[in-house]
């Protein structure tokens, strides 16, 4: 069988330096490497000099690659690693950006197929699980038989099959979202047929050459780029969404600067499908979230923030308990209490909205809010029963929330669109006593570069504002790494029940990759003086349709104990797992940071795997 032919040969050359066994991997793989450059960059000659580089990654680091590694997988990988450096660097060259967009069009021939998905067949492969990316390399880019990839992966071949099938079932759905859409068939022949193509001439030759020299005959940015890809290579990230979303603080700056080589997309027809911008949500839409007997809802005729503008809406409590309140609901519980009022905007299966870059905005008034108020919104799927964004402006030493008595201030969330029909919620959130008015809440289309705000993002939030701080670390570094310092502010030591909140919720396709497997969260923290603990926690929420509320689905297990992490430590990595359930809402990876002290957090170490 191949792959494990291509075992022996590396370790021929790892081993006893067989500069034969190695051209013949490169021979064997190089239309493959070849191929994936040339999707990512459009231009052969760049595709040679990446394709160079990858061998000479390979050469660098076959001592290091395990004996039971499939190669084809991980040399598809990267290649597209080394793709996305070269692009990252020639894009710092020239200053510009492509958008990635794929024309719509139904009832494709397989080659009309072909031409939509080749611009985004590596994104979608990147955002599968490294099996079911190795099992898809094997059957439609190298051509393998269920057998040979049931060996490869050490399972039966009816697993195989039901692996293959799966990760066709995901890169169709994420063709579909993007516009294009056709059966798994089509898409496994369309990748069959076209994902390989017969790469120059001389060229396994000349990238033998350069690798066996370990780069010396390579030119010097052939040798740059091999180096740099290494080094990201080195950084450890999580790999959260089927768009390759790259969810690490450090990391998805760096992933930001570029776009992918695609053909532009015609801008869509909002006109013709009724759309207007802004699309604006009407006050007297906007309906009570909950049925607290608390809070009194409704619009303020009294209350116009300008002279043309329709009466807001109101949010007033907690009022005097009600005689049938239960006898349980204390004083405290009436403090911290909350109510909220939303408008919906339902958008449908076919339109130009679906997959959009947008801002919500909105406007806030506040009269004597003893604990805060803000305004929110949620993206709900009601075919799949969970929210798909949500954003409560929760991190609020980042975007400060209402306290007191405050005048007219705009709000402003950004955010993308599923591509499934879904419904958003915007409104007022009133937590605790006082009174809030909300208006003119409206959704426009975002510049595709506005970074979101919603909670698929790093935030951070704590029992009580501005008693903690985050902040980038240039300083304390854990390798050449810099990191994230998390730290309290308050004067003396840590009141009983202070904490913070550092975190990002997968939601969405991040989630459904991961439900029903055993999840694996590791990384490296510094400690100084932590007077409680830190917890990396990995938690999956259930969501419950009748109230609204969201339960935690099962219980994570950090190594050493829920108390391993405190006092002064110097680096060390943490490993935290959990068995994530079928039919989650969201999964959360945080860190909780209680008491005193601070904690350095290497970002570029943090690697969420599955691992059974």
């Amino acid at each position: 069988m191949q792959e494990l032919e291509d075992i022996a040969l590396l370790r021929q050359y790892a081993d006893d330096g067989s500069e034969e066994a190695f051209a013949t991997l490169v021979t064997r793989h190089v239309n493959k490497v070849y191929s994936v450059a040339l999707r990512h960059t459009g231009n052969p000659h760049e595709a040679e000099e990446i394709t160079q580089a990858v061998f000479v990654i390979l050469a660098r680091k076959s001592r290091h690659l395990g004996r039971r590694v499939i190669l084809a997988g991980w040399l598809y990988q990267t290649a597209r690693l080394t793709a996305l450096t070269f692009i990252r660097s020639a894009i710092r060259r020239a200053h510009r950006e492509q958008e990635a967009h794929m024309q719509s069009i139904l009832n494709e021939t397989e080659s009309d197929v072909w031409r939509q998905i080749a611009p985004l067949l590596d994104t979608a492969m990147a955002g599968l699980n490294e099996t079911d990316r190795h099992a898809v390399v094997l059957r439609f880019f190298d051509g393998k038989s269920m057998m040979e990839i049931a060996a490869a992966l050490g399972a039966n071949e009816t697993a195989a099959r039901k692996r293959i099938g799966r990760a066709l079932d995901k890169l169709q759905k994420y063709f579909s979202i993007r516009g294009v859409h056709s059966t798994t068939d089509t898409i496994a022949q369309a990748i069959t047929t076209n994902s390989v193509q017969a790469a120059p001439a001389l060229l396994a030759q000349s990238a033998t050459a350069a690798a066996l020299a370990k780069g010396a005959a390579a030119g010097s940015s052939i040798l740059a780029l091999a180096k740099a890809t290494m080094l990201g290579m080195k950084t450890k990230v999580i790999i959260a969404t089927v768009a390759t979303a790259v969810i690490v603080a450090g990391i998805t700056t760096w992933l930001a600067g570029f776009h992918f080589f695609q053909p532009p997309k015609a801008a869509p027809d909002f006109a013709a499908a009724g759309v207007r911008f802004p699309i604006q949500l009407a006050n007297a839409a906007s309906k009570r979230d909950k049925n607290d007997p608390l809070f009194e809802i409704g619009l303020d005729p009294d209350t116009l923030r300008t002279t043309n503008s329709d009466p807001a809406i109101h949010i007033k409590g907690p009022l005097p308990p009600p005689p049938d309140l239960p006898p349980n609901f204390s004083d405290a519980a009436l403090q911290k209490a909350g109510e909220s009022s939303s408008a919906p905007y339902v958008i449908t299966n076919g339109s130009p909205l679906l997959g959009q870059h947008v801002r919500i905005t909105g406007w806030l008034k506040s009269s004597k809010v003893q604990n805060w108020a803000a305004a929110y919104f949620c993206i709900y799927d009601p075919g799949n029963n969970r929210f798909m964004r949500v954003d409560t402006m929760d991190d609020r030493d980042d975007r400060p929330i209402l306290h007191g008595t405050t005048d007219w201030r705009q709000i402003e969330f950004i955010t993308d669109i599923p591509g499934e029909p879904c419904v958003i919620f915007v409104g007022p959130d009133l937590y605790g006593p006082g009174e809030l008015w909300g208006d003119d809440f409206e959704i426009n289309l975002a510049p595709a570069d506005t970074p979101i705000t919603d909670d698929r993002r790093w935030r951070h939030t704590s029992a009580e504002p501005d008693t903690y701080s985050q902040t980038t670390d240039f300083q304390t570094r854990h390798g050449s790494h810099e990191t994230v310092c998390l730290a309290y502010t308050g004067k003396g030591a840590a009141p009983s029940g202070s904490w913070e909140w550092w975190g990002q919720k997968l939601r969405d396709t991040d989630v459904d990759q991961y439900a029903g497997h055993t999840l694996q969260w590791t990384g490296w923290v510094k400690l100084e003086n932590v007077s409680n603990r830190l917890q990396p926690t990995i938690r999956p929420f259930n969501f419950n349709p009748i109230n609204g509320s969201t339960s935690i689905g099962a219980k994570d297990k950090l190594a050493g104990g829920n108390n391993s992490l405190k006092g002064t430590r110097d680096w060390i990595q943490f490993t935290v797992t959990c068995e994530i359930p079928d039919g989650v809402n969201h999964i959360d990876t945080a860190f909780i940071f209680y008491g005193s002290g601070k904690v350095w957090i290497d970002m570029d170490s943090l690697k969420l795997k599955i691992v059974k």
